[in-house]
Order: C-alpha cells, then structure tokens, then sequence
C-alpha cells in the first residue's frame, strides 16, 4: 500500500467542509526551488561562486561574495529559454529579461583598525525560477481496469456520506456527479441510494499541460573586506510569484464514451528573506579560501485561484470556478558551504554544497481559519518531501587577459519520497488528480567572456535534464508514465566595470 493511503482515512477524521484552499506539497516544493540563472559568467560556472566571488549575480547565494569587487560593475543579462514542442497553445520557447544589477564598490582610504578596506553596496534583480514547461503525454496503461473516475467516486461518496444535501462538496466532486439532481456526471450514479458512486473502467487517455510564468527576486546587498583575508555580506531579497498552469485530460472508456477534462490554476503574491554569508582566506599567501552561508526561510503571502470545465462525449457537462483566497507560506531554511581557489590570473574553479529540507515547508492561514486544513497539508508535506541536496562545480580559464572560458555542472536530489502521492480531499477545491514525482536535475553549462577596457560580453549555454513518474490520477495499481523536463537556454550579458 502507498505511504500516502492512510491520508485518505485522515481526511475523514477532519473537519474541512469550510475549506476553501487548494495547496499541497507538490505546489511547496515547486515555489521553493531556484534554477541556475543570473549573469552568464555565473551560469557558464554552474552558480559554483560562493566562494570565489566577484559576480552580481553571487549576492542571491552567498552575499559575502560582492565584497571580492576592488571596483565597480553594472550589468544586464537575456536568455532564450527552450523545452520543446509547446502544449495548450502557449509556445514551447520564451525570451526573458533575467538579470539587471549593480555593485558600487567603497575603497575605504584610511583602513580601519581592523582592516577594513572595502565596504560595498549592491542591488541584483535576477529570475529566481521560470516555470515554463510543456507535456504532451498518451497514457495506455488503464488495460480496461483503472480509471481517473474510481478516485472521483471515492470523493463523491466520502461527500455524499458527510453530506448528503451537497452543501460543501469539493469541486470536483460537485462537478462530476449528480448530486440532488442539479446536474449529470461520469460516473455510474445507479447505486447513489445503495452502494455508491461507482467509477467507470478507461481503455486509454491523453494529458497536456503548460505551466508559465516566474519567481523574480530583488536583493539589496551589503559586502565588507577586511585585511583581503575575512569576507562577511548580507542581502534582503524581496520576491515577486507569478504561476500559472493549464491542462487537459481525456479519457476513453471501454463502453467508447469519452470525456475531457480542462484545469487552469494560478497563484501570485510577494516574499521576502534574508541571506548571510561568509568568506575566509586562512592563508595569507594562498589564495585558496571557503565559505558559509545560511538563507533564512522565504515567508510568502500568496493568492491561489482555479477553475474546471468537464465534458462528455464533446457535449458540455459542468464547471468549476473558485473565487481567490490567500494564505500564507514559508519555504525551509537553506545551508551552504563553498570552496574556491585561483592560479595566478588565469584559472579559478569552485565547488559549493548547498542542502535544505523540503519537508519543513509550512503552510498557514492569515486569518486563523481553517487551521486543521493546513495542519493536514503540513503533516503530508513531511510524509511526502525530504531534504535535498545541490552540488555546484565550476571552472574559468583565460588563455589571454581578454577572453575567458568556462564550464560547469550542477547535481540537485529529488524532493520527493519513494511513493510519494497527490490526494484530494472530499471537500477540496482542488480539481486536479494529476502529479509527477519528479527525479533528480543533472545541469551542464558552457560559456565565454570578452573584456575590453572596462566593459565585456558574456554568453552561456546551459542544458538541464531532469526524469519523473508522471501519474494522471491515484491509483495503488496504476504504473507511472515516464516523461522529461529537459531544457535548455541560451544566455548573453552585457556590463561595464568602473
């Protein structure tokens, strides 16, 4: 039996008719995840930064790194971002404005009794996530025996059973059966007064889904060098969500009927956290050094809205639209360490470990209602993710002053449990049964950089390749369809140091 089975028994043991919120640990460890993105010189290097510095785009993971800069830098970076053939008539490829950001570096004259030498300021904007992703995917694994009506049926009966006059079924549940005969539905309604709802057996089906949108974050920076030797930094980030997804459904029953079955969903809102770093040299004579930094949690305000249309047999049947609601989230907290060391003024590579634990994750309300609800989604939450670890590398070599040449690779673990599950609650507004346990992200990145008096020119390539069991509904029985989430993006930037 699947580890999340026994949530369905806990559903039926709480008090959630009121509810009117849709998240789960799916969407958490989609909102708290980061891609690799920022200047192309610290994409080109797989983000492997932290202790290296002397990038912008470094005060989104480890602020101590700007205090590397002995004078000033601006830059601007755009990407062309590719995944494919598109899905729900939105394109497959997206241009985007990625990073602008600027550093003002302080030489500080007379340097201090304790050695302070430079104090910098900095202000990055940078694409924190792009959730463009297109699937198009056959499902022929039903054999005549699954269905995404059996776990329908099993949410009709559970709100036929708390209520029976209908009043606070979930969405889907109200959609899709005929309940006080307001409306028909999927499922066999023949035993409603005996046994039941009962599913209908699917001979086959199709998915397609589009997700868009973005997380930007803004940093605002402050850097200090003392004796070129310790390097501490902090930045405040302020976060901007925007996520939205559509998708459709189709299934075939061995009676020959079809239905089809439309989501959309979108959620917004605005966060903010704050990051602080560290950078030692030990060895005076060596330019070896490492680094530390801790990210506190990312406390959200969000705002989820969803919506459903159902048809049977192209005839329309019935729809589903939840008005906005807001609630509150909070990512984990996240550590890093990082080493770096450069020869002479040709070559530098670095290497960084960064860890959090996305079952910590952390829904709540904002106006104390419905607390069991999110106490349930918390507790899934930690049945469902674990921590995950990210392993950056990189490398920059010079062959000449001007030019430089890079390469990187990044390793991110899976989030997810083994036999993690999305399930619904009888009362959910919640109409999606689709989810995807996805595996781990493998990046690899290439670029070069040309410098010319006091500007330069930037491009990188980078490629992320990432597998997942994609399941269309839970079902104990229902064997995952495979899919991918590779991409790829090409990056330039433009700066100027002064």
């Amino acid at each position: 039996m699947k580890t999340m089975n026994k949530y369905f028994l806990l559903s039926a043991l709480i008090s959630v008719a009121s509810a009117t919120y849709a998240q789960d640990s799916y969407d958490a460890q989609n909102f708290a995840n980061s891609d690799l993105n920022g200047t192309s010189r610290f994409v080109a290097m797989g983000g492997a930064l932290g202790a290296l510095g002397g990038d912008v785009s470094v005060m989104s993971t480890n602020p101590a790194g700007t205090g590397m800069y002995r004078s000033s830098d601006a830059a601007l970076s755009f990407s062309g971002l590719f995944t494919g053939d598109g899905a729900m008539g939105h394109d497959g490829a997206r241009m985007s404005f990625d990073q602008g950001g600027v550093l003002i570096a302080f030489d500080m004259d007379n340097p201090t009794s304790m050695g302070l030498q430079f104090v910098n300021f900095g202000v990055n904007y940078q694409k924190k996530r792009n959730f463009l992703f297109n699937q198009l995917t056959d499902i022929n694994n039903l054999g005549g025996m699954l269905s995404q009506t059996y776990q329908i049926a099993n949410l009709c009966n559970e709100a036929f059973k708390k209520k029976p006059n209908g009043t606070d079924w979930g969405t889907i549940a109200d959609m899709s059966a005929a309940k006080n005969g307001v409306h028909g539905g999927i499922l066999d309604e023949s035993g409603t007064s005996g046994s039941g709802y009962a599913g209908l057996p699917g001979d086959k089906a199709y998915f397609e889904k589009a997700t868009f949108g973005s997380n930007s974050q803004a940093d605002v920076n402050i850097s200090f060098n003392i004796s070129d030797q310790f390097f501490l930094g902090a930045s405040v980030g302020v976060y901007s969500l925007d996520y939205s997804r559509e998708s459709f459904y189709q299934e075939s029953g061995i009676d020959g009927n079809i239905y089809d079955f439309t989501n959309w969903y979108k959620t917004e809102g605005d966060g903010f956290d704050v990051k602080l770093g560290f950078i030692c040299r030990p060895i005076e004579e060596s330019p070896f050094r490492f680094g530390f930094t801790v990210h506190t949690p990312t406390w959200y305000r969000l705002t989820d809205a969803n919506g459903s249309d159902l048809f049977f047999n192209n005839d329309y049947l019935s729809s589903g639209n939840n008005a906005e609601y807001d609630y509150r989230f909070r990512t984990p907290w996240k550590f890093g360490v990082s080493l770096g060391h450069t020869i002479g003024t040709n070559f530098a590579i670095g290497a960084e470990y960064e860890y959090q634990d996305m079952s910590s994750a952390h829904y709540s309300e904002v106006d104390g209602y419905n607390s069991n609800y999110f106490r349930y989604i918390n507790d899934v939450t930690k049945h469902t993710l674990r921590g995950q670890h990210t392993l950056k590398v990189g490398a920059e070599f010079k062959p000449i002053d001007e030019l430089s040449l890079r390469v990187g690779y990044n390793f991110v673990s899976s989030p997810f449990k083994k036999d993690a599950c999305r399930t619904l609650l009888y009362c959910d507004p919640y109409t999606e049964t689709d989810y995807t346990n996805w595996g781990n992200i493998n990046r690899f990145s290439l670029g070069l950089g040309y410098r010319y008096r006091g500007g330069y020119v930037d491009l990188a390539w980078q490629y992320q390749a990432q597998k997942g069991d994609f399941y269309a509904f839970y079902d104990e029985n229902l064997k995952p369809t495979k899919i991918n989430a590779n991409r790829s993006q090409l990056m330039a930037t433009f700066g100027f140091r002064f």
